[in-house]
């Protein structure tokens, strides 16, 4: 009979295995530990491939309305460090939310540049509010109210039954 595995049944096959073929044959406490931490991983993948797009898209649009959130926080505000956080909100910020299902490269470039444009943000509010600018604690409030759930979610997709093996 021919079958089409999903991606889950690919990588369940590939997490049985190296339980059975693999784990065994190893001799050694670090092989065994390593063993654990690539099930572990492809455990975590398991998990996440289901909700990644759904994640990446609801990130997307909200990225970009914090950058223009974040910026509208620092109102009244002049200097470089504004001045580059105010440039992202007009560009970036001003995106169009994507559609669910998205075209996933496009999703995932766009992902990334918003991502990298939020770590542009925090280090100009850095700067703000290492020069006492009051107005960088709510714009920073903002991105937080972003990142804490984006982490606590990330984190609650990937973590199994006993934690994650790491290195160490």
């Amino acid at each position: 009979m021919n079958t089409s595995p999903s991606l889950d049944d690919l990588l369940a096959g590939v997490i049985i295995s190296i339980e059975t073929d693999i784990v065994p044959e190893l001799q050694t406490m670090k092989g065994h530990a390593t063993a654990q931490m690539m099930q572990s991983l492809l455990q975590g993948v398991r998990q996440l491939l289901p909700v990644y797009d759904a994640y990446v898209t609801d990130e997307h649009n909200d990225m970009t309305a914090v950058l223009r959130d974040a910026a509208d926080a620092l109102e009244g505000v002049d200097g470089a460090a504004v001045d580059r956080i105010r440039a992202r909100a007009a560009t970036l910020g001003q995106w169009a939310d994507r559609p669910a299902p998205p075209d996933r490269a496009e999703l995932v470039d766009a992902h990334r540049q918003l991502s990298q444009a939020l770590t542009d943000t925090m280090r100009d509010l850095d700067e703000l509010q290492r020069t006492d600018v009051a107005e960088a604690d709510a714009a920073l409030d903002v991105l937080r109210g972003h990142l804490g759930p984006r982490y606590v979610r990330d984190t609650q997709s990937f973590c199994i039954d006993g934690g994650m093996l790491g290195r160490g």
